[in-house]
């Protein structure tokens, strides 16, 4: 094909996408002539380029639907099921054409009576007066016609993929911004390269190679993430022909549509997504006669809803209908052999929902052209994995189900933690780090508690399941010092949280995730590998996958009622980082707006105005220093003196803020209790810590929106 014709395949796929939106919001809003008016455009759009081209069999069909929403537009026809189900038909037409361009460079041959059949529904639909203009149509035709509109619309198994999966739009400020980053680049490399590694001015350049290189991957990062409406837009077709086929009376609603996710992942879950909407509808939502004996509205709704959250993209499918019943999981699971009599009686509420996922396991009481065949749900959760994500399911008895995907904003580079154990480096995904822990050596034995077989260790009053990674992968001892004691990672996969031992803890990087070969893959531990900024090799470890491992199972807590009281103690409960400012006062910030701890060079610090400033991956940040640390740290002098700084961001209407806080050190990360503001100061606020008076720091209101001051 040439470029005109994969420029008009695109564009026309792309027009058919907002024609298919379009047409089922038409049925619900069917006075909306704004609508109308788009699906005509679509089409309208299609028919007049298809004669330039010369696709004389696309430019028929077109033409055919055309006059239809010709009449439509101009009110001569009223919106019905049966009239939208033909523009679906034609959309589906139009569609098959086109993708058979892509694949053959052109319109191949067809019978006249498929395309005439379909010309003839749509001629029908119009009226006699448009069957006389569309031409002749056999008695035979019509009658393909009569059963076509009768008939309920095909199930159609998920998006259509074509060229315009291959492409991507950028903004012209995108790829200028990217051509002016590449500009820099090579500036910099080039003034690198005649100065040589002795230069004086060696580190400012490497400095400014740093911040030109953060950028450019921002910039790309950008450029490739879409957001994920653009696939929420193919799902109400498709929820409408599955309802129609399932006897079933279902709308889908949409939030978070703006959401921006990387587009290699988009394409990455498209099927799972696929395959978790009509799960959805076709085991969730009951029948209508079913929801109204229940007290239920006849329509049920299928919620689809994305987010950010740690780093990372989740997008939940959400249902109203019947539920999960647990028992019904359990005695299908053992009828099918997927686990013993023994193994479900022992399970908890959490464990049974997980064998939804087992491959073959259905609870369908029959196989039909939608489900019953035991694939889908193991479909799901492979290939979310494979990207590096999770799949989480909740689910209560008759008042719904949700599926809760998480993945990374990207595949190409995503922040981790790097840890050494057994003498071998691996890398840990932030995604999945929900804080880290150190305990010294004098207190590890008390610190770890043993239940049976299983060792747990104690933070906040919350059990978590302890797992040595050099015990799991038998490597050796990594010989730290006696009273070094050991690091603990506090990870988070599919609800399951535990705490993962480790010898030493280096710094933290963005890394380039690889992809690894067949031997390591077999494994099981492992999501990919990378090279560290070190030059080193490491692992990327699987948190999901080394939780199952090493037996990890979620501690049970019980739930009891608590009266008014107890409810208003558990609201004032927070996260903080408790740290000592220069006068060892104990000052704390709300852990959701630190982003990172740095410890920074001294020398590192640059002045401009009065102002402490730090080059800060790309960023030009300005520090707080409320206790003149600075001064007392350069009075001491010294050529390796480094400075705590608190990397603190907050997200407004221009996107995410950020600033540095110089502190003495970093005491703890804990949950605290807020109390009364100080009555004199009247702005001070104040938390209880591990039974100690902990300030919160003036620029962070717990319970108010974090703000920033005005940096003179």
């Amino acid at each position: 094909m040439d470029d005109l014709t994969k420029e008009f395949i695109a564009e026309s796929q792309e027009g058919l996408d907002r024609m298919e939106r379009c047409l089922t919001e038409l049925e619900t809003r069917p006075g909306d002539s704004d609508l109308v008016g788009e699906i005509f455009r679509s089409v309208h759009t299609i028919k007049g380029t298809t004669g330039f081209l010369g696709f004389d069999r696309l430019e028929k069909l077109a033409h055919a639907g055309e006059h239809l929403l010709g009449s439509l537009r101009d009110g001569k026809l009223a919106v019905t099921s049966g009239l939208i189900s033909g523009l679906l038909h034609l959309l589906d037409g139009l569609r098959a054409i086109l993708m058979l361009i892509e694949e053959t460079g052109s319109e191949g041959l067809r019978s006249g009576d498929e395309d005439g059949a379909l010309i003839a529904e749509l001629a029908a639909l119009n009226g006699a007066a448009a069957v006389a203009v569309a031409g002749s149509a056999s008695d035979a035709s019509v009658m393909a016609i009569q059963q076509t509109v009768a008939s309920p619309a095909p199930v159609v198994t998920g998006p259509a993929a074509g060229l315009s999966d291959k492409t991507l739009r950028i903004d012209v400020e995108v790829l200028n911004r990217m051509m002016n980053l590449v500009g820099e680049l090579v500036l910099t490399r080039n003034q690198m390269l005649q100065s040589g590694v002795e230069a004086t001015n060696f580190p400012e350049l490497a400095r400014r190679l740093d911040s030109v290189t953060a950028d450019l991957r921002e910039t790309v990062m950008q450029a490739r993430m879409q957001p994920v409406g653009n696939l929420f837009g193919k799902f109400p077709r498709m929820v409408r022909d599955l309802a129609q086929t399932c006897g079933r009376d279902v709308r889908i609603e949409f939030s978070g549509q703006e959401t921006g996710l990387d587009k290699s992942l988009l394409e990455a879950i498209k099927d799972p997504l696929t395959h978790a909407v009509r799960n959805a509808v076709d085991h969730g939502i009951e029948s209508p006669a079913v929801r109204v004996m229940a007290g239920k509205p006849a329509e049920g709704c299928v919620r689809l809803r994305a987010f950010h959250q740690s780093g990372s993209v989740v997008i939940e499918v959400s249902d109203d209908g019947a539920g999960i019943g647990i028992e019904r999981v359990l005695a299908k699971a053992v009828e099918r052999g997927l686990v013993t009599a023994e193994q479900a009686a022992g399970m908890s509420e959490r464990e049974a929902l997980q064998l939804i996922f087992l491959p073959g396991f259905s609870t369908a009481a029959s196989v039909t052209t939608v489900s019953g065949r035991g694939v889908g749900m193991d479909v799901v959760r492979a290939n979310v994995e494979k990207v590096g994500g999770s799949v989480e399911v909740e689910s209560k008895v008759g008042l719904g189900t949700t599926l809760r995907l998480r993945v990374p904003l990207t595949l190409a580079i995503v922040p981790a933690l790097v840890v050494r154990s057994g003498g071998q480096s691996f890398a840990l995904p932030q995604s999945a780090l929900v804080e880290l822990v150190y305990v010294p050596k004098r207190d590890e034995e008390k610190a770890v508690e043993r239940m049976g077989t299983a060792e747990l260790y104690r933070l906040r009053e919350r059990l978590l399941p302890v797992v040595w990674l050099d015990r799991l992968l038998g490597l050796e001892p990594g010989g730290a010092e006696e009273a070094h004691g050991f690091y603990m990672a506090v990870l988070e996969a599919e609800g399951c949280r535990y705490g993962l031992v480790v010898d030493d803890l280096l710094a933290p990087e963005e890394i380039v995730v690889k992809p690894l070969s067949a031997v390591l893959r077999e494994i099981g531990l492992f999501s990919g590998a990378t090279v560290l900024g070190s030059g080193m090799l490491a692992l990327i470890l699987d948190v999901g996958a080394t939780a199952a491992r090493a037996g990890v199972k979620p501690v049970e807590e019980e739930i009891e009622e608590v009266e008014l009281e107890g409810t208003k103690a558990i609201e004032n409960e927070v996260s903080l980082l408790v740290f000592e400012d220069r006068a060892r006062e104990r000052t704390a910030l709300p852990l959701d707006v630190v982003e990172r701890i740095e410890s920074v060079p001294l020398e590192q610090i640059e002045y401009a105005g009065g102002r402490a400033l730090l080059q800060y991956r790309g960023e030009l940040l300005p520090l707080s220093d409320d206790g003149n640390m600075l001064a007392e740290l350069e009075q001491e002098g010294g050529e390796e003196i480094s400075v705590t700084v608190l990397i603190c961001g907050t997200r407004g209407a221009g996107g995410v803020q950020r600033r540095g806080m110089i502190v003495r050190r970093v005491l703890d990360v804990s949950g605290g209790t807020l109390i009364d503001k100080d009555a004199e100061e009247g702005e001070m606020e104040l938390a209880l810590v591990k039974e100690k008076l902990t300030m919160i720091h003036r620029e962070f209101s717990v319970k108010t929106a974090p703000t920033w001051k005005e940096v003179a």
